[in-house]
């Protein structure tokens, strides 16, 4: 089990830091294509379907590092 742990959790926190590091990218791409007023309309809070999106993609991330504690949680108690 703890090398389930150790896997999810290594694999959550690569998959979150590419999600952020896409994330940053794409923002400097629109910088760099349309300007300040373009990342204002990317990161628009009115605009529901980017932060949908983000969370859809940083989702499996989240999930495996929840995944990782809820089994080092379980090991604490198999003690």
């Amino acid at each position: 089990m703890r090398d389930w742990m150790m896997i999810l959790k290594a694999v959550g926190y690569v998959w979150c830091t590419l999600v952020a590091l896409v994330i940053v990218i794409g923002i400097i791409g629109v910088w760099m294509s349309e300007g300040f007023s373009g990342v204002q309309r990317v990161m628009s809070p009115f605009d529901v379907w980017n932060f949908v999106a983000m969370a859809v993609i940083m989702a499996p991330g989240a999930a495996a590092l929840y995944w990782a504690d809820r089994i080092k949680e379980r090991l604490r108690y198999e003690r």
